[in-house]
């Protein structure tokens, strides 16, 4: 790398600096007065000085910072040199290495055809990896080029600088400096020329690199697009000989197995070599299972204990077993140099993991005498996809596949038809849906083998199985997390209230969305596809004049979606705990209302901006379709106007309104409608159009207290005065009525049999029939206790006669 421009200067600056104090010492050391001396000696000094020059001239300095600069130069390239020449040896082992593999990856992916699809689909997704692997580790021969012109161009200039000097006014040492200088710039140029020479020679090998590269990764595209498509569109007719021509059949999958078994493009499968690997496995599965055993019963027995689990323990030590045997095979995997067993182990520690994850989800969910039958049910699927990982691992031929498969399909097919009908009345509804979607999955498998497309109906199966497995896992975590809930509870503490929405509003969605995605790219990946549909899911797809976006920005929209909605919730949840009651009344509902709608519109328009929305085209298209629109959508329209209207200004949540003869409070104030709850607990709805339109009471807009009059009679001759201040001083002591709007009591009219008195007082709105009942029972017992009766309507009757004319006794 080349020194940066300000560290040149200032070290030019102060090489010059250095050279001209040097200078000016010497000078004024010259130009010190003598001392005195004798006249004889003064005449010979006069005598002598015209012949005395300088021992430094101004060019002498000059000199000097310029080696000096070289000096540093070339201590600077020596280094730069150094590193060079390790970027030069690496980029030589590079191109070995690349040059050897793209050899042999070509000529393997030349020596393949369509009739071995596993061992094609793996070798070309090893081509697309070198590929990558190439463009990523390639060096950037154009930069270290550009870098070594700008060198040599710079140590020329300063070589020129130097032939250009008068050297009849420089000294005998600077002139050695200047020749050195000149020397020291003329290595300095070959070295770097020569480097520059290595440079473009390797540039020009990668750049026939580059080519091969190139054809290799037009054949692996080549033979890809022939791979998905013998897989989705042209059927094998192998099948039909297994009934006509059965003995021939065997003789030729045999004979192709024997024949890709002598292959070096697979994993050897001849029997020693089986034996081996078998004993292998099968100490390591002895060693997971003594080691489960072990982290079950001397780990989780108190665990299981307390849950209830205790009984099942032996299922959760399976469960463990299987779990150490994957991940041994994962550690295997990245440990083998051999990207053949690398493959295998991994593909082996995936499918485990499927399994365990089946097997948990039924251990933790149904009870113990029922974990025998969920095993059952799915226990044929996952054999049959075990059989074809088998099949994978060994990367068998065609034939072999497309005669096994429809005889193992329609077997399956069989036995779980079988085993749905005796086990799904024992089973939880969720296993009994899976068990019959299976079902159905497996037959149709049968017919797309049957007719020829033995890897499509294992890729369908193995998709479907893999999205249950996910949805499973998901109930399986669900249920453990309300257990963990349950004994909480019962040991008396306190209920985390952020654990189970983070859960299921944030964690469980996203880990939805990610396991949807792993269900599709999983058995596509056991054909070696996977990469190829991550790169569907990040190609982009174009709508005219509208949107250009992939299906990744549409995960990260709908993760964003997600994140958005909880945090939402979460902010909803912590004012309800800060507000407590008040939450729901006020302008709190309306605060959160108008948030939520504000946020949801800046997701929108985040969301369009990731999707790449063409503004323009977005609006010719709402111009066109809002003629349509308008009138669909009117009435809603209008309703959301009027909401919003409502919501700034005439109503709030909590409210007590009167509308239309109906009085209650304001439940819930949304976009579209508005609820009040009555006095009778009935929920009337209206629609916010209606509502703004109408003249309604809101009875607690201004402050939340009613004026009400409360009807008081009292017998004529009683003193009104004393009966006034009697209900005055009797109200003043009741907590609930207004401290500032003032009881009054008024001479409201003469009755038939009582003198009428009005009390009118403020009561609260949402207590008004309790606080008025406590009203009129305090007025009727002051009244009592001060001897004033509060007449009732009295009529005399005087009866004449009696009917038959007898008089009537008395008066």
């Amino acid at each position: 790398m080349s020194i940066p421009d300000y560290r040149i200067f200032f070290r030019r600056c102060a090489a010059f600096f250095l050279a001209g104090v040097l200078a000016a010492g010497s000078a004024s050391a010259q130009q010190e007065a003598p001392p005195a001396a004798a006249p004889e000696q003064a005449e010979e000094a006069k005598a002598e000085q015209p012949q005395e020059q300088p021992d430094q001239s101004e060019m002498d300095t000059v000199i000097m910072a310029l080696c000096h600069e070289i000096t540093i130069l070339k201590k600077n390239e020596e280094k730069r040199m150094a590193i060079r020449k390790t970027l030069v040896r690496e980029a030589d082992a590079t191109y070995n290495y690349f040059d050897t593999r793209v050899y042999e990856m070509s000529a393997v992916l030349y020596a393949l055809d369509d009739q071995k699809i596993f061992t094609l689909a793996f070798y070309c997704k090893a081509a697309s990896s070198l590929v990558k692997t190439y463009y990523a580790q390639k060096p950037d021969f154009q930069g270290q080029e550009e870098r070594l012109d700008k060198e040599i161009e710079r140590i020329k200039k300063l070589a020129a600088s130097l032939e250009e000097v008068n050297t009849d006014t420089l000294s005998q040492a600077s002139l050695v400096q200047r020749d050195e200088a000149l020397y020291a710039c003329q290595e300095l140029e070959e070295s770097l020329q020569s480097e520059k020479e290595q440079i473009s020679y390797l540039k020009e090998l990668f750049s026939s690199l580059n080519g091969k590269i190139d054809a290799l990764n037009n054949e692996s595209a080549k033979l890809f697009t022939a791979l998905f498509n013998r897989v989705f569109y042209t059927p094998s007719h192998a099948a039909r000989y297994i009934f006509l021509k059965p003995h021939k059949t065997y003789e030729t999958c045999m004979g192709a197995w024997e024949t890709s078994a002598d292959s070096k493009l697979q994993l050897p499968s001849d029997p020693e070599t089986l034996k081996h690997y078998g004993l292998i496995l099968l100490g390591i599965i002895l060693c997971s299972y003594c080691l489960s055993r072990i982290i079950i019963f001397l780990g989780f027995r108190n665990t299981l204990k307390k849950t209830g689990h205790y009984n099942k323990r032996h299922a959760f030590a399976n469960v463990t077993t299987i779990l150490i045997v994957a991940l041994i095979l994962v550690i295997a995997s990245l440990r083998t140099p051999n990207y053949l067993l690398e493959s295998a182990a991994s593909l082996g520690a995936e499918f485990l993991l499927l399994v365990s994850a089946i097997l948990f989800s039924l251990v933790t969910r149904l009870p113990y005498g029922t974990i025998n039958s969920g095993i059952r049910i799915y226990m044929p699927y996952l054999l049959l996809g075990g059989f074809f990982m088998l099949l994978r691992m060994f990367m068998a031929p065609n034939i072999i596949v497309d005669i096994s498969m429809p005889i193992l399909f329609t077997l399956v097919s069989l036995f779980s038809l079988l085993t749905w009908v005796r086990q799904r009345h024992k089973l939880p509804r969720l296993d009994r849906f899976f068990s019959t979607v299976s079902l159905v999955f497996t037959i149709l498998g049968s017919v797309l083998c049957w007719t020829g497309f033995s890897f499509m109906a294992f890729l369908v199966l193995m998709t479907w199985i893999m999205l249950m497995t996910s949805i499973l896992l998901l109930v399986g975590l669900w249920d453990l997390l309300h257990h963990y809930e349950n004994r909480r509870k019962e040991r008396n503490k306190r209920a985390i209230l952020w654990f189970r929405p983070f859960i299921s509003k944030l964690l469980l969605p996203c880990l939805t969305i990610f396991l949807i995605l792993f269900s599709i790219i999983w058995p596509a990946a056991t054909f070696d596809m996977g990469d190829l549909i991550i790169n569907k899911i990040f190609a982009t797809t174009e709508i005219k004049d509208l949107l250009t976006f992939s299906w990744s920005s549409v995960i990260t929209v709908i993760l964003m979606a997600i994140v958005l909605n909880y945090l939402i919730f979460l902010g909803k949840n912590t004012l309800h705990e800060i507000y407590g009651e008040d939450y729901e009344v006020g302008t709190i509902p309306t605060f959160v209302t108008l948030s939520t709608l504000f946020l949801w519109g800046l997701f929108v328009f985040t969301a369009l901006i990731i999707m790449n929305a063409n503004y323009n085209g977005l609006l010719m298209v709402m111009g066109g379709l809002s003629m349509g629109i308008g009138f669909a959508l009117k009435d809603t329209i209008e309703n959301i106007i009027s909401g919003l209207s409502l919501m700034l200004g005439r109503l709030r949540q909590g409210d007590m309104i009167e509308c239309d003869g109906y009085r209650g409070r304001v439940s819930s104030l949304g976009y579209r409608s508005t609820m009040i709850e009555t006095l009778d607990g009935s929920i009337i709805a209206f629609q916010n159009s209606q509502l703004f339109n109408k003249n309604f009471r809101n009875m607690t807009r201004n402050h939340k207290f009613e004026c009400v009059k409360v009807e008081v009679g009292i017998s004529y001759g009683t003193d009104v005065e004393r009966a006034r201040k009697i209900i005055l001083e009797t109200l003043a002591t009741l907590p609930f009525l207004s401290k500032v709007k003032k009881t009054s009591v008024v001479l409201d009219s003469f009755g038939d049999s009582a003198v009428n008195l009005g009390v009118w007082v403020w009561v609260p709105v949402m207590t008004k029939s309790s606080s008025l009942s406590s009203v009129r029972e305090h007025i009727y017992n002051a009244f009592n206790e001060h001897g004033i009766s509060i007449p009732f309507p009295q009529q005399d009757l005087y009866v004449k006669e009696f009917l038959g004319g007898a008089p009537v006794q008395g008066t």
